[in-house]
């Protein structure tokens, strides 16, 4: 049997007014198909209220989270990222953003413009700060990776994120004393990275500028079961942005990478589908990882998202449907999160929200209900799932595997 596992990163929403959401709204006769074949619920991902992340998400959605092998947010970027992490290097998952003459910070994500990123992060990588090096790539978006290695290197130092606009930029404080040493090379790190963006000429090309930086989530190396061992299932996947090819690896996954897969609405749906169809033929399991949703939902451009997932029903669920007739195949499509696309009027403080998302699943030995996939019609439904339970009952039930 073949498995096709389609996230839709924060396709899930709340409702409008009219109890509408993206989901409900959007035209996607090829999803609808497969779930009224099938069976719609909801899952709910034990997120506690206001800590909603994908790394998470993921790892739970594919049966492999535990608390005692999770390795930080900070290192399944770096490996998302490309880079090679040691055992005792610090790997920092942050942003480039933009503060205004007075030192407040205006736009955490630098207006999502990728204008010059790239080479701000050629530039940053490679300095050294008092004997400790620091290793900068860049990764989706307005995103960067940052790799910290030397000696007497600690993780137990506050980030510089204040997780809000129209603030100071704080200052990286350690948690414990022998922390102190980490905290100052990072905030030198910041200061000069401060310092050299403001400087740089392809600023002037940005609408906002991209002149300071934040560090965020912070991670070490780890390692956990890998996915072949506990499913023993070939695995590959799709994606791209660095924390789903990051997770992918940590896990053992093989990563597929597409020409101009972006992690941004203007992805290569098509290459993507492309890859994946191809991947069937080699893969028992193709995990289509695509961020769209995700990034329309946190603009609040809610009619483009649901213009979104008609591309993705077009572009992806049909033409995967079509390469995997008279296949074996259990098809599972859902999302990591639920996200708030609303205007900020509605919504203000919430952007990922905790509510259970939407699943649906369809292969052989399911009794259809004959719901369509939404919000509302997955709550009608009687099937649900807790935790990371989804992807090891459906192998058990569909697929006759037994996961270790």
């Amino acid at each position: 049997m073949k498995t096709i596992f389609i996230v839709m990163d924060g396709a899930g929403d709340r409702p409008d007014k009219n109890n509408e959401t993206p989901l409900s709204r959007a035209r996607k006769p090829s999803i609808d198909s497969l779930a009224r074949k099938g069976r719609v619920g909801l899952l709910d991902m034990g997120y506690q209220k206001g800590v909603v992340n994908s790394d998470f998400g993921f790892l739970n959605l594919l049966g492999c989270y535990s608390k005692s092998d999770y390795p930080g947010r900070g290192y399944l970027e770096a490996l998302g990222a490309g880079l090679e992490p040691g055992p005792k290097d610090l790997c920092i998952r942050c942003n480039f953003a933009t503060l205004d003459s007075r030192g407040n910070i205006v736009d955490r994500r630098a207006g999502r413009d990728e204008t010059g990123l790239r080479e701000f992060s050629e530039k940053l990588d490679g300095m050294e700060i008092d004997g400790v090096e620091f290793h900068v790539r860049k990764s989706t978006g307005h995103r960067f990776v940052l790799l910290v290695r030397g000696r007497n290197i600690s993780d137990a130092v506050v980030p510089n994120d204040p997780l809000k606009e129209g603030v100071p930029l704080p200052q990286v404080t350690a948690k414990k004393p022998e922390a102190k040493f980490t905290a100052s090379v990072l905030n030198k790190f910041v200061y000069r990275s401060r310092k050299m963006l403001s400087s740089e000429p392809l600023n002037k090309k940005r609408q906002k500028p991209a002149n300071t930086v934040l560090l965020r989530n912070i991670g070490k190396k780890g390692s956990t079961e890998s996915f072949k061992d506990r499913f023993g299932m070939k695995a590959c996947c799709i994606a791209g942005v660095a924390i789903a090819k990051g997770v992918s690896r940590f896990l053992g996954m093989d990563v597929i990478d597409v020409k101009g897969a972006t992690g941004m609405p203007d992805t290569n749906l098509k290459g993507k589908a492309d890859a994946a169809i191809r991947a069937l033929k080699d893969y028992d399991f193709v995990w289509v990882h695509i961020n769209g949703t995700d990034i329309l939902s946190h603009d609040r451009k809610r009619k483009e998202k649901i213009v979104f997932i008609e591309k993705v029903d077009q572009q992806v669920v049909s033409r995967l449907l079509k390469a995997s007739e008279g296949m074996d195949t259990l098809w599972v499509i859902t999302c990591d999160h639920r996200t708030v696309s609303l205007p900020k009027s509605v919504w203000d403080k919430y952007e990922h929200v905790s509510d259970p998302v939407p699943v649906m699943v369809c292969s052989r030995g399911l009794k259809s209900e004959g719901r369509t996939f939404s919000e509302k019609e997955c709550g009608a439904a009687s099937m649900r799932f807790e935790g990371n339970d989804l992807l090891p009952m459906l192998l058990r039930r569909v697929a006759s595997v037994k996961p270790r």
